[in-house]
């Protein structure tokens, strides 16, 4: 176990201002009042008996309001900066982008902290879904020749899995991850998040997310890896619905529904 990881936690997600989700509200105040005893005993039960004083990790709470989707990347690079250079939160290891829109357990926040403690880890996500209109996906990628990255269907359940990819809207990353990011970027205020426009190993040109090509860039700028927790579900609220994990194995999207294109003339532009 690396005590060293043990450490503080910045919460941060971007938002318009009026789109939390009630559900994400209810789960930030269950997590919030997480009391002493049942934080103690999942470390232990994770194996790690030098496990700090759940109430160590106590939360800071950092807010930024966007306008539009469009301005994701800037949002949370926003966020990243405001967390490296901000003295309110010196103190703190790790961000933690938590979506506006997300549900988890009371238990989710010292999870991952000891599973990136147990197993040396710095960037890890939980186990999202993105809602389609055919159904969840889960926001885990492999790397694709084709596509750069490719969604996997039949993820592995119950361990700790490495991805080319996953989302941010439940992503753990490490102080020392983005500062080297900001160093080997030369301090750009755009260094973290972007939507990158790569070409494939086929030679077919695509514009990515801001998440993938964080988790991208991650790889390329570093040497750490990114991870996934697959026993950490968290949920997805759409709509009058929260979207688990488990119903991508029970409905399973068609690939084949789905539409994807290359970049076109007016993106390249």
């Amino acid at each position: 176990m690396n005590n060293e990881l043990v450490g503080k936690v910045v919460v941060a997600f971007p938002s318009t201002g009026h789109d939390i989700s009630s559900r994400w509200l209810r789960s930030l105040v269950e997590m919030d009042v997480y009391d002493r005893e049942r934080g103690v005993r999942l470390w232990e039960e994770m194996g790690c008996p030098e496990h700090p004083n759940p109430l160590e990790l106590r939360l800071y709470h950092n807010y930024l309001c966007v306008e539009a989707t469009a301005n994701l990347a800037k949002a949370r690079n926003r966020l990243v900066d405001e967390f490296l250079t901000n003295e309110t939160y010196a103190e703190a290891q790790w961000l933690w982008f938590l979506d506006s829109d997300m549900v988890w357990e009371p238990e989710l926040m010292h999870r991952m902290v000891a599973r990136c403690a147990q197993m040396d880890l710095r960037v890890l996500g939980g186990l999202c879904v993105i809602v389609t209109e055919n159904g969840p996906l889960t926001t885990l990628f492999a790397h694709d020749d084709d596509t750069v990255t490719q969604v996997l269907l039949d993820w592995p359940e119950g361990t700790v899995c490495e991805v080319a990819a996953t989302g941010t809207g439940c992503l753990m990353v490490h102080r020392s991850v983005l500062e080297e990011m900001r160093e080997k970027s030369g301090s750009a205020k755009n260094g973290w998040f972007g939507f990158d426009v790569v070409n494939s190993v086929t030679g077919k040109e695509w514009a990515l997310g801001e998440d993938i090509s964080f988790c991208l860039r991650v790889q390329q700028l570093t040497d750490h890896k990114v991870y996934v927790d697959t026993t950490a579900h968290v949920g997805h609220h759409k709509g009058p619905k929260v979207w688990w994990p488990s119903e991508t194995k029970t409905n399973p999207v068609d690939l084949d529904t789905l539409h994807t294109s290359t970049v076109d003339e007016n993106v390249r532009a």
